[in-house]
């Protein structure tokens, strides 16, 4: 706990926004540190940036939201007197585990809203595609559709959403599921964390 008395969170930046829509009651438990959501792209970065983040500041962080995102995320969230978001990765976490793997099976390649505002450097720098042609021949290998995670936090993108479609040549569509995906995680790992104390 901090000097508040709210929990030290460490999260990925992909939630930003989010964490800052959710229940007050909820929000005024948690205290949030944030790393940047490119370092996703770069496992052992990440890894190294969590664990300085996990040992570093005023209070140690317990509570860790982050899906499985490097090597050794499942050591580090599960540490004596830590917890960790139980899901693969952040659309999980805000679709739920049935609803993410129907779309998974399907095809879709997903977007959260803070990474469609950075579309070009999750493709650019972010998974190393330096010709962009080559970044649209993955593209339709490995997916059949975009899905927008609409969290409900700010308006749907739907400009943008159409530019990445047109670049990709790949349609879209938006899966609405509001901020009770990301609650209920919530909830659940604080219920844990209250567990361990």
């Amino acid at each position: 706990m901090n000097q508040a008395g709210r929990l030290e969170v460490v999260s990925c930046g992909i939630f930003v926004k989010e964490l800052s829509c959710i229940e007050e009651g909820l929000r005024a438990r948690i205290h949030v540190r944030y790393l940047d959501s490119m370092l996703h792209m770069k496992p052992g970065l990440l890894e190294e940036r969590l664990v300085k983040a996990l040992e570093n500041g005023p209070a140690p962080p317990r509570l860790v939201l982050f899906g499985d995102c490097c090597p050794h995320m499942g050591e580090l969230g599960s540490a004596p007197g830590r917890v960790r978001i139980d899901a693969i990765n952040c659309v999980e976490i805000a679709l739920g585990k049935e609803r993410y793997r129907a779309l998974r099976k399907e095809g879709a390649f997903f977007f959260m809203p803070e990474w469609l505002s950075r579309w070009e450097e999750v493709f650019g720098s972010g998974l190393g595609f330096s010709d962009p042609e080559l970044a649209k021949d993955f593209m339709r290998e490995s997916a059949g559709f975009f899905v927008y995670v609409d969290t409900g936090c700010k308006p749907v993108p739907v400009e943008t959403l159409e530019e990445v479609s047109r670049h990709f040549s790949l349609p879209w569509r938006v899966e609405s599921c509001g901020l009770g995906g990301i609650e209920r995680a919530l909830r659940e790992a604080l219920g844990r964390v209250d567990e361990n104390a």
